[in-house]
Protein backbone atom coordinates (compact mmCIF):
# COMPACT_ATOMS: atom_id res chain seq x y z
CA UNK A 1 0.00 0.00 0.00
CA UNK A 2 0.99 3.56 -0.78
CA UNK A 3 0.74 5.48 2.29
CA UNK A 4 2.13 8.57 0.55
CA UNK A 5 -1.57 8.69 -0.93
CA UNK A 6 -3.48 7.34 2.01
CA UNK A 7 -5.97 10.87 1.72
CA UNK A 8 -6.66 10.76 -1.72
CA UNK A 9 -10.10 9.87 -2.07
CA UNK A 10 -11.54 8.94 -5.58
CA UNK A 11 -15.29 7.96 -6.15
CA UNK A 12 -15.94 5.47 -8.53
CA UNK A 13 -19.51 5.35 -10.43
CA UNK A 14 -20.41 1.63 -11.79
CA UNK A 15 -20.80 -1.49 -9.58
CA UNK A 16 -19.35 -4.24 -12.96
CA UNK A 17 -15.90 -5.59 -13.71
CA UNK A 18 -14.72 -2.19 -14.78
CA UNK A 19 -15.65 -0.35 -11.44
CA UNK A 20 -14.92 -3.27 -9.17
CA UNK A 21 -11.26 -3.29 -10.80
CA UNK A 22 -10.86 -0.13 -10.82
CA UNK A 23 -12.16 0.55 -6.83
CA UNK A 24 -9.67 -2.33 -5.68
CA UNK A 25 -6.43 -0.71 -7.89
CA UNK A 26 -7.26 2.47 -6.08
CA UNK A 27 -7.35 0.92 -2.93
CA UNK A 28 -4.30 -0.75 -3.35
CA UNK A 29 -2.48 2.42 -3.72
CA UNK A 30 -3.87 3.90 -0.25
CA UNK A 31 -6.83 5.67 -1.68
CA UNK A 32 -9.77 6.14 0.12
CA UNK A 33 -12.37 5.01 -1.99
CA UNK A 34 -16.18 5.08 -2.86
CA UNK A 35 -17.95 2.84 -4.77
CA UNK A 36 -21.68 3.95 -6.19
CA UNK A 37 -23.66 2.12 -8.39
CA UNK A 38 -27.51 1.26 -8.32
CA UNK A 39 -26.92 -2.77 -9.80
CA UNK A 40 -23.89 -5.34 -10.52
CA UNK A 41 -23.79 -4.43 -14.25
CA UNK A 42 -23.39 -6.86 -16.87
CA UNK A 43 -20.47 -8.97 -14.89
CA UNK A 44 -23.27 -10.68 -12.70
CA UNK A 45 -25.25 -11.26 -15.42
CA UNK A 46 -22.57 -13.03 -17.87
CA UNK A 47 -20.43 -16.40 -16.83
CA UNK A 48 -17.32 -13.87 -16.33
CA UNK A 49 -15.09 -15.48 -18.96
CA UNK A 50 -12.50 -13.33 -20.59
CA UNK A 51 -10.93 -13.11 -23.71
CA UNK A 52 -8.24 -10.86 -24.98
CA UNK A 53 -9.33 -11.82 -29.09
CA UNK A 54 -9.12 -8.79 -31.44
CA UNK A 55 -6.99 -6.46 -28.24
CA UNK A 56 -3.19 -5.66 -28.35
CA UNK A 57 -1.78 -8.24 -25.85
CA UNK A 58 1.34 -4.98 -25.86
CA UNK A 59 -0.66 -2.28 -24.25
CA UNK A 60 0.81 -0.53 -21.46
CA UNK A 61 -0.40 -1.73 -18.09
CA UNK A 62 -2.38 -4.95 -19.34
CA UNK A 63 0.69 -7.27 -18.23
CA UNK A 64 0.23 -5.86 -14.45
CA UNK A 65 -3.86 -5.15 -14.52
CA UNK A 66 -4.20 -9.15 -15.46
CA UNK A 67 -1.52 -10.06 -12.86
CA UNK A 68 -3.48 -7.72 -10.30
CA UNK A 69 -6.98 -8.94 -11.84
CA UNK A 70 -5.86 -12.80 -10.62
CA UNK A 71 -4.92 -11.37 -7.55
CA UNK A 72 -7.45 -9.92 -6.03
CA UNK A 73 -9.65 -12.79 -7.41
CA UNK A 74 -8.06 -15.53 -5.77
CA UNK A 75 -8.10 -13.45 -2.52
CA UNK A 76 -11.39 -12.93 -2.72
CA UNK A 77 -11.92 -16.64 -3.54
CA UNK A 78 -13.16 -16.69 -6.92
CA UNK A 79 -9.58 -18.07 -8.81
CA UNK A 80 -9.32 -17.52 -12.20
CA UNK A 81 -7.51 -19.66 -14.40
CA UNK A 82 -5.79 -18.34 -17.87
CA UNK A 83 -3.56 -15.68 -18.94
CA UNK A 84 -3.77 -13.23 -21.62
CA UNK A 85 -1.63 -15.37 -23.89
CA UNK A 86 -3.60 -17.86 -23.98
CA UNK A 87 -6.67 -19.25 -25.82
CA UNK A 88 -8.80 -22.29 -25.03
CA UNK A 89 -11.71 -23.75 -25.61
CA UNK A 90 -14.54 -24.38 -22.54
CA UNK A 91 -17.94 -25.98 -23.07
CA UNK A 92 -21.09 -24.70 -22.34
CA UNK A 93 -24.63 -25.68 -21.52
CA UNK A 94 -25.41 -25.18 -25.00
CA UNK A 95 -23.58 -28.40 -26.25
CA UNK A 96 -20.80 -25.94 -27.88
CA UNK A 97 -17.29 -24.69 -26.87
CA UNK A 98 -16.49 -21.41 -26.36
CA UNK A 99 -12.80 -19.64 -27.04
CA UNK A 100 -11.65 -18.18 -23.76
CA UNK A 101 -8.30 -16.53 -22.52
CA UNK A 102 -9.03 -16.38 -18.50
CA UNK A 103 -12.37 -18.04 -16.89
CA UNK A 104 -13.24 -18.85 -13.24
CA UNK A 105 -11.47 -21.89 -12.12
CA UNK A 106 -14.53 -24.06 -12.06
CA UNK A 107 -15.23 -23.15 -16.03
CA UNK A 108 -11.53 -23.94 -17.02
CA UNK A 109 -11.67 -27.07 -15.50
CA UNK A 110 -13.65 -28.55 -18.64
CA UNK A 111 -11.44 -28.11 -21.20
CA UNK A 112 -11.57 -30.69 -23.85
CA UNK A 113 -8.85 -33.25 -24.02
CA UNK A 114 -8.57 -35.97 -26.15
CA UNK A 115 -8.93 -39.27 -24.94
CA UNK A 116 -10.90 -38.31 -21.85
CA UNK A 117 -14.53 -39.39 -21.14
CA UNK A 118 -16.74 -36.98 -19.66
CA UNK A 119 -19.97 -37.18 -17.83
CA UNK A 120 -22.57 -34.22 -18.10
CA UNK A 121 -24.99 -34.54 -15.23
CA UNK A 122 -27.62 -32.61 -15.16
CA UNK A 123 -30.76 -32.53 -12.42
CA UNK A 124 -33.91 -33.77 -12.83
CA UNK A 125 -37.08 -30.57 -12.86
CA UNK A 126 -33.80 -28.44 -13.95
CA UNK A 127 -35.19 -26.56 -16.60
CA UNK A 128 -33.10 -25.38 -19.70
CA UNK A 129 -31.04 -28.11 -19.52
CA UNK A 130 -30.70 -31.88 -21.10
CA UNK A 131 -27.95 -33.53 -19.81
CA UNK A 132 -28.07 -36.22 -22.87
CA UNK A 133 -28.28 -33.87 -25.61
CA UNK A 134 -25.49 -31.29 -24.29
CA UNK A 135 -22.97 -34.41 -23.90
CA UNK A 136 -24.30 -35.26 -27.60
CA UNK A 137 -23.54 -32.12 -29.07
CA UNK A 138 -20.05 -31.53 -27.22
CA UNK A 139 -19.31 -35.16 -28.45
CA UNK A 140 -20.12 -33.73 -31.75
CA UNK A 141 -18.47 -30.36 -31.21
CA UNK A 142 -14.97 -32.19 -30.01
CA UNK A 143 -15.11 -34.76 -32.85
CA UNK A 144 -15.08 -31.21 -35.48
CA UNK A 145 -12.23 -30.16 -33.51
CA UNK A 146 -10.21 -33.14 -34.20
CA UNK A 147 -10.66 -34.15 -30.29
CA UNK A 148 -11.48 -38.12 -30.08
CA UNK A 149 -13.54 -37.68 -27.13
CA UNK A 150 -16.67 -38.88 -25.81
CA UNK A 151 -19.50 -37.23 -23.82
CA UNK A 152 -22.30 -39.21 -21.82
CA UNK A 153 -25.13 -37.56 -19.97
CA UNK A 154 -26.92 -38.59 -17.51
CA UNK A 155 -29.68 -36.79 -15.26
CA UNK A 156 -29.85 -37.18 -11.47
CA UNK A 157 -32.40 -37.33 -8.59
CA UNK A 158 -31.34 -34.57 -5.59
CA UNK A 159 -33.71 -35.45 -3.23
CA UNK A 160 -34.33 -32.52 -1.20
CA UNK A 161 -34.93 -30.58 -4.34
CA UNK A 162 -39.08 -29.70 -4.87
CA UNK A 163 -40.88 -31.66 -7.25
CA UNK A 164 -42.04 -29.98 -10.47
CA UNK A 165 -39.40 -27.28 -12.33
CA UNK A 166 -37.16 -24.89 -10.73
CA UNK A 167 -34.36 -22.84 -12.66
CA UNK A 168 -30.52 -23.09 -12.26
CA UNK A 169 -30.90 -20.06 -9.72
CA UNK A 170 -33.17 -21.69 -7.69
CA UNK A 171 -30.68 -24.74 -7.69
CA UNK A 172 -27.79 -22.35 -6.72
CA UNK A 173 -29.96 -21.41 -3.56
CA UNK A 174 -30.76 -24.76 -2.24
CA UNK A 175 -26.69 -26.13 -3.18
CA UNK A 176 -25.46 -22.52 -1.43
CA UNK A 177 -24.89 -24.58 1.72
CA UNK A 178 -21.80 -27.27 2.15
CA UNK A 179 -24.07 -29.96 3.44
CA UNK A 180 -26.09 -30.21 0.64
CA UNK A 181 -22.85 -29.33 -1.82
CA UNK A 182 -21.73 -32.60 0.13
CA UNK A 183 -25.06 -34.88 -0.47
CA UNK A 184 -24.93 -34.10 -3.93
CA UNK A 185 -21.25 -34.82 -4.84
CA UNK A 186 -21.87 -38.14 -2.59
CA UNK A 187 -24.86 -38.88 -5.26
CA UNK A 188 -22.00 -38.47 -8.34
CA UNK A 189 -18.81 -40.14 -6.42
CA UNK A 190 -20.39 -43.86 -7.37
CA UNK A 191 -21.54 -42.43 -10.89
CA UNK A 192 -18.39 -41.09 -11.79
CA UNK A 193 -16.07 -43.90 -11.39
CA UNK A 194 -14.26 -44.54 -15.23
CA UNK A 195 -14.78 -41.01 -16.35
CA UNK A 196 -12.26 -38.35 -16.22
CA UNK A 197 -14.32 -35.35 -15.59
CA UNK A 198 -18.02 -34.65 -14.19
CA UNK A 199 -19.32 -31.38 -15.56
CA UNK A 200 -22.68 -29.83 -14.42
CA UNK A 201 -24.52 -26.77 -15.32
CA UNK A 202 -23.07 -23.91 -13.03
CA UNK A 203 -25.87 -24.56 -9.85
CA UNK A 204 -23.06 -24.67 -7.46
CA UNK A 205 -24.01 -22.36 -4.98
CA UNK A 206 -23.93 -18.38 -5.74
CA UNK A 207 -21.63 -17.55 -3.17
CA UNK A 208 -19.25 -20.39 -3.14
CA UNK A 209 -15.42 -19.92 -2.74
CA UNK A 210 -13.48 -21.99 -4.90
CA UNK A 211 -11.86 -23.96 -1.98
CA UNK A 212 -15.50 -24.77 -1.41
CA UNK A 213 -15.18 -26.11 -5.23
CA UNK A 214 -12.25 -27.93 -4.61
CA UNK A 215 -13.68 -30.10 -1.77
CA UNK A 216 -16.99 -30.58 -3.94
CA UNK A 217 -14.09 -32.41 -6.57
CA UNK A 218 -12.56 -34.15 -3.83
CA UNK A 219 -15.49 -35.65 -2.36
CA UNK A 220 -16.38 -37.06 -6.16
CA UNK A 221 -13.14 -38.60 -6.45
CA UNK A 222 -12.58 -37.23 -10.03
CA UNK A 223 -12.25 -33.67 -11.75
CA UNK A 224 -15.43 -31.53 -11.62
CA UNK A 225 -16.42 -28.30 -13.74
CA UNK A 226 -19.28 -25.94 -14.56
CA UNK A 227 -21.02 -24.98 -17.95
CA UNK A 228 -21.94 -21.58 -18.17
CA UNK A 229 -26.16 -21.56 -18.82
CA UNK A 230 -27.67 -18.96 -20.36
CA UNK A 231 -27.82 -15.47 -18.10
CA UNK A 232 -28.42 -14.29 -15.65
CA UNK A 233 -25.55 -17.31 -15.50
CA UNK A 234 -24.32 -18.62 -11.93
CA UNK A 235 -20.82 -18.18 -11.87
CA UNK A 236 -21.32 -14.23 -13.18
CA UNK A 237 -23.66 -13.76 -9.61
CA UNK A 238 -20.62 -15.44 -7.63
CA UNK A 239 -17.94 -13.27 -9.27
CA UNK A 240 -19.86 -10.41 -7.98
CA UNK A 241 -20.65 -11.26 -4.89
CA UNK A 242 -17.24 -12.38 -3.70
CA UNK A 243 -15.66 -9.27 -5.28
CA UNK A 244 -18.09 -6.87 -3.50
CA UNK A 245 -17.32 -8.83 -0.43
CA UNK A 246 -13.48 -8.09 -1.02
CA UNK A 247 -13.91 -4.58 -1.60
CA UNK A 248 -15.68 -3.90 1.72
CA UNK A 249 -12.47 -6.08 3.34
CA UNK A 250 -10.47 -3.46 1.77
CA UNK A 251 -12.17 -0.46 3.01
CA UNK A 252 -14.13 0.79 -0.17
CA UNK A 253 -16.93 2.30 1.20
CA UNK A 254 -20.18 0.72 -0.58
CA UNK A 255 -23.35 3.05 -2.12
CA UNK A 256 -25.76 0.58 -3.55
CA UNK A 257 -29.10 1.27 -5.07
CA UNK A 258 -28.70 4.49 -5.85
CA UNK A 259 -27.32 5.87 -9.28
CA UNK A 260 -25.10 9.15 -9.93
CA UNK A 261 -27.01 11.45 -11.69
CA UNK A 262 -24.48 14.36 -11.83
CA UNK A 263 -20.97 14.84 -11.78
CA UNK A 264 -20.06 18.61 -11.39
CA UNK A 265 -17.52 20.13 -13.37
CA UNK A 266 -16.18 23.56 -11.70
CA UNK A 267 -13.26 25.20 -13.04
CA UNK A 268 -11.96 22.21 -15.38
CA UNK A 269 -12.10 19.57 -12.29
CA UNK A 270 -14.68 17.61 -10.77
CA UNK A 271 -15.84 18.68 -7.87
CA UNK A 272 -18.39 16.54 -6.82
CA UNK A 273 -20.71 13.14 -7.56
CA UNK A 274 -24.69 13.84 -6.93
CA UNK A 275 -26.69 10.83 -6.61
CA UNK A 276 -30.22 10.10 -6.83
CA UNK A 277 -30.98 9.51 -3.14
CA UNK A 278 -35.05 9.88 -1.78
CA UNK A 279 -36.05 13.15 -0.58
CA UNK A 280 -32.90 15.42 -0.22
CA UNK A 281 -30.02 14.86 -2.75
CA UNK A 282 -26.62 12.78 -1.43
CA UNK A 283 -23.33 14.83 -2.59
CA UNK A 284 -19.82 13.42 -2.72
CA UNK A 285 -17.18 15.62 -3.27
CA UNK A 286 -13.67 13.72 -3.96
CA UNK A 287 -10.20 14.31 -5.44
CA UNK A 288 -10.82 11.80 -8.04
CA UNK A 289 -13.73 10.38 -10.00
CA UNK A 290 -14.04 7.42 -12.57
CA UNK A 291 -16.73 6.63 -14.79
CA UNK A 292 -17.06 2.99 -14.93
CA UNK A 293 -21.46 3.15 -15.77
CA UNK A 294 -21.11 0.62 -18.91
CA UNK A 295 -23.21 0.31 -21.49
CA UNK A 296 -26.18 -0.92 -20.03
CA UNK A 297 -27.76 1.87 -17.85
CA UNK A 298 -31.09 2.91 -16.48
CA UNK A 299 -29.71 6.38 -15.06
CA UNK A 300 -27.93 8.81 -17.19
CA UNK A 301 -25.07 10.56 -15.92
CA UNK A 302 -25.04 14.09 -16.61
CA UNK A 303 -22.08 16.27 -16.37
CA UNK A 304 -22.72 19.44 -15.08
CA UNK A 305 -20.32 22.00 -16.58
CA UNK A 306 -21.22 25.22 -14.47
CA UNK A 307 -23.38 26.49 -12.27
CA UNK A 308 -25.81 28.27 -14.83
CA UNK A 309 -27.26 24.73 -15.91
CA UNK A 310 -25.13 24.42 -18.90
CA UNK A 311 -25.02 20.77 -18.50
CA UNK A 312 -24.73 17.30 -20.60
CA UNK A 313 -25.73 13.99 -20.36
CA UNK A 314 -22.62 11.64 -20.92
CA UNK A 315 -22.59 8.95 -23.97
CA UNK A 316 -20.97 5.62 -24.95
CA UNK A 317 -18.50 5.14 -27.04
CA UNK A 318 -16.89 8.01 -25.29
CA UNK A 319 -13.23 9.15 -25.76
CA UNK A 320 -10.66 9.30 -23.62
CA UNK A 321 -7.28 10.10 -24.05
CA UNK A 322 -3.84 7.63 -23.26
CA UNK A 323 -4.26 8.61 -19.35
CA UNK A 324 -7.92 7.79 -19.47
CA UNK A 325 -9.18 11.10 -19.26
CA UNK A 326 -12.84 11.57 -20.51
CA UNK A 327 -12.62 14.03 -23.51
CA UNK A 328 -15.32 16.63 -24.75
CA UNK A 329 -15.90 17.33 -28.78
CA UNK A 330 -13.21 19.15 -28.89
CA UNK A 331 -10.43 16.57 -27.45
CA UNK A 332 -10.07 18.47 -24.65
CA UNK A 333 -10.30 16.36 -21.04
CA UNK A 334 -13.61 16.88 -19.21
CA UNK A 335 -11.69 17.47 -16.22
CA UNK A 336 -8.35 17.21 -15.14
CA UNK A 337 -9.38 14.60 -12.74
CA UNK A 338 -12.13 12.60 -14.48
CA UNK A 339 -10.87 9.58 -15.94
CA UNK A 340 -13.38 6.92 -17.98
CA UNK A 341 -13.08 3.31 -17.58
CA UNK A 342 -15.18 0.00 -19.30
CA UNK A 343 -17.29 -0.31 -22.09
CA UNK A 344 -18.28 3.10 -22.45
CA UNK A 345 -15.22 3.71 -23.87
CA UNK A 346 -15.09 4.36 -27.40
CA UNK A 347 -12.72 1.32 -28.31
CA UNK A 348 -15.08 -1.35 -26.30
CA UNK A 349 -15.82 -4.15 -28.40
CA UNK A 350 -18.28 -6.97 -27.20
CA UNK A 351 -15.43 -9.95 -27.91
CA UNK A 352 -13.10 -8.61 -25.47
CA UNK A 353 -15.13 -6.19 -23.09
CA UNK A 354 -14.30 -8.19 -19.92
CA UNK A 355 -10.22 -8.16 -21.15
CA UNK A 356 -10.84 -3.98 -21.70
CA UNK A 357 -12.76 -3.49 -18.34
CA UNK A 358 -9.44 -5.08 -16.42
CA UNK A 359 -7.53 -3.13 -18.57
CA UNK A 360 -8.68 0.89 -17.83
CA UNK A 361 -10.70 -0.23 -14.61
CA UNK A 362 -6.78 -1.11 -13.58
CA UNK A 363 -5.34 1.89 -15.38
CA UNK A 364 -7.58 4.55 -14.31
CA UNK A 365 -7.53 2.96 -10.54
CA UNK A 366 -3.93 3.90 -10.31
CA UNK A 367 -4.26 6.95 -12.03
CA UNK A 368 -7.64 8.37 -9.82
CA UNK A 369 -5.18 7.52 -6.94
CA UNK A 370 -2.77 9.68 -7.97
CA UNK A 371 0.13 6.29 -8.95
Amino acid sequence: MNLANKQKNVVVIGGGLAGIVAAAAAAGQGAAVTLATSGPGTLALGGGSISFAGMDTGRSYLKPAVQFFQEITAAAGCDYRGNSGTLAQVPTAMGSFQAVSMAPAAIWAGRPVAGSRVLVTGIRGLSGFNAGFTAELLTAAAAQAGLEMKYSGLTVVIPWLPNGSFNTLDAANYLETESNRDKLARILQPLAKGYHLVLLPAILGHTTASSALARFTDIIGCPAGELNTVPPAVTGLRIYSRLQKYLQQAGVEMNLAYPVQTLQIRDGRCAAAVLATPGRKRVIRADSFIIASGRINQYKVVIDKDSSGNSEELQVDAAANEYLQLLDNENRPVAANLFGAGSLLADYNRQSGNALAILTGYQAGILAAGG
